[in-house]
Formats: C-alpha cells, sequence, structure tokens
C-alpha cells in the first residue's frame, strides 16, 4: 500500500492530477459560463418575446389605425365628390334662378309700362267719354229741337196744306239732320265698345 502510495504521489502523477485537475476546473468554469450564458439567453429570448408580443400589439395597432385611415380617405373622397357634384348643382341651379330672376324683371319693367300705358289709355277714354257726353247734351238738345220741329211743321202742315211743297225742302233738311245724328251716334258707340 505504501508503493501505491508512492506511485500516486510521483510528480508525473501529479503533474497529470493537477492537469486533469485544470481541466475540470476549466470545463466546470465553462459550465458555468454555458450555464450562465443560458439564463442570460432565456431572459433575453424573453424579452425579446415581449418585445415581439409588444411590437406585434403595435403592429395590428398600426394596422387596424391605417385600416381606419383608408375608410376614413375614402369616406372623405365619397363626401368630396359629393361636395362637387352638389356645388355643381348649386351652380346649375344659380344660373337658372339668374335667368327667371332677369326674365322677372323683363316682366316687371313690361308691366310697368303696359300700366302706364293702360292709364294713359284710360286718361284719354275718360277724356272721349266727356266729349261724348258733351255731345250727347248737344244731340238730344238738338233732337228735342228736331221734335219740337217736327211738331210745329206737323201743326202747319195742317194748318197750311197748301204751303206742302216748301215744307219738302225742310223735311230734306231734317231728314239730313237726322242722318247727321245717326252717324255722329254711330260714331260715339263704337268710340264707347273700345
Amino acid at each position: 500500500m505504501g508503493d501505491a502510495k508512492e506511485v500516486k504521489d510521483s510528480p508525473e502523477q501529479r503533474n497529470m492530477d493537477d492537469e486533469e485537475y485544470e481541466h475540470n476546473v476549466d470545463e466546470l468554469r465553462e459550465l458555468r459560463e454555458l450555464e450562465n450564458m443560458k439564463t442570460f439567453l432565456e431572459v433575453e429570448n424573453g424579452r425579446l418575446k415581449s418585445q415581439i408580443e409588444l411590437l406585434t400589439g403595435q403592429l395590428e395597432g398600426i394596422n387596424i389605425a391605417i385600416s381606419s385611415t383608408e375608410a376614413s380617405l375614402e369616406l372623405f373622397e365619397k363626401k368630396r365628390k359629393r361636395s362637387s357634384k352638389n356645388i355643381e348643382d348649386l351652380e346649375s341651379k344659380r344660373d337658372l334662378l339668374t335667368a327667371e330672376a332677369n326674365n322677372l324683371h323683363l316682366q316687371i319693367k313690361a308691366t310697368r309700362e303696359d300700366e302706364e300705358s293702360s292709364s294713359d289709355l284710360k286718361d284719354s277714354l275718360k277724356d272721349e267719354l266727356n266729349d261724348i257726353e258733351g255731345e250727347k247734351i248737344i244731340l238730344i238738345k238738338r233732337l228735342n229741337d228736331i221734335r219740337t220741329g217736327l211738331q210745329r211743321i206737323s201743326s202747319d202742315r195742317n194748318l197750311k196744306l197748301p204751303h206742302l211743297k216748301s215744307y219738302k225742302s225742310v223735311l230734306k233738311q231734317t231728314c239730313n239732320v237726322f242722318k247727321e245724328i245717326q252717324n255722329r251716334m254711330e260714331v260715339s258707340l263704337m268710340l264707347r265698345q273700345r
């Protein structure tokens, strides 16, 4: 046994044991480093997974925001087109209303002119009616004078039958006066009808 101890403790053996020990220590150190690295990588992996999940959530939010923005832009474009169409329609309506307003102004002007003409015509007709009434009074007086004359002629004829020839000319004159009166009456009636 003593020999075995001696063999173990030989310098070569100690050298080998030291090398093996160092080798084992190196391996243990490497194992610890690997374990530390593994732990670090697991922690880092967890952190990166969290970041990936966070970024994925943010991307989903961005995608939702993009979709919402695209929908808003599409809606805005539709509203813009609708507004442009409404503006065009309003411009067309404005042009029509302007034309109608101009037409109404012309009609109002024509109506005022017609009103003035009617007023002038009314005044003229009133004057003519006054003239006709004056002539009517004169004609009535003449008719009364003729009636009186005829009555006188009739009574004179009865009294002065022999003088009929001379009265014939008077009757002709009376007939002419009647014709003149009749013509004036026709003219008066025609003017009244206007």
